[in-house]
């Protein structure tokens, strides 16, 4: 697997991951597209450039504008640019209504099987769920999560990569008590989707 390229906002989340890999023999590549929207916007080109005909697996965690129970994992159908001020209608994009997308492929391997959300991707983390009704005839909040990282870096990996996909855990819902969730259970969802991954390096699934 020495194609195989695995993205992170840091390296925590995939530590997991390349434990598991590192058991099973396989050195795989990683690299940081750092912390929030503009370092992991900052960083995307020199990634775009390493991720060149390399295989892309982007780890990352979300919170969800559903209910919250405990952790789960998913993968990007559409990928939104949404600051919180436009879904709550204090603001808008430019041009006025457009809702900013980047397209990325159908998982090939690793998310096949799971449910595919629309990351909603900020320049911070939201501590209210709200949509403004506009935003509401666009995006139903039911289907939607929020990362920070993923737009920001998206279009340049996808344009270089021979393949793209998302395995994102879901650690918390979207609100005041956000990061106190996530600090909960983070660590698990990395868990989660080191598991995921080997059961399908393994053949299992």
């Amino acid at each position: 697997m020495k194609d195989l390229l695995i993205l992170s906002a840091a390296e925590f989340e995939v530590r997991p991951l390349l434990a598991m890999l590192g058991r099973r023999g396989i050195d795989a590549n990683s690299l940081e597209v750092g912390i929030g929207a503009l370092e992991a916007a900052s960083r995307a080109p020199a990634i775009a450039a390493v991720a060149k005909g390399m295989n892309v697996v982007f780890i990352g965690t979300a919170g969800t504008f559903g209910a919250f129970t405990k952790p789960w994992l998913c993968t990007a159908g559409r990928v939104v640019w949404m600051p919180a001020c436009e879904r709550l209608g204090l603001g808008y994009g430019i041009p006025r209504g457009t809702v900013h997308q980047v397209k990325v492929p159908e998982p090939a391997r690793f998310a096949r099987k799971l449910p595919a959300m629309t990351v909603l991707c900020s320049p911070s983390i939201s501590l209210d769920n709200r949509f403004d009704e506009s935003i509401r005839a666009k995006l139903d909040p039911q289907d939607c999560v929020e990362n920070l990282e993923l737009y920001s870096c998206a279009r340049a990996i996808t344009a270089t990569a021979a393949s793209f996909e998302v395995v994102m855990g879901i650690t918390n819902s979207v609100g005041p008590g956000a990061h106190e969730e996530w600090k909960a259970w983070h660590e698990e969802a990395a868990e989660m989707t080191a598991a995921l991954i080997d059961g399908l390096v393994e053949g299992k699934s």
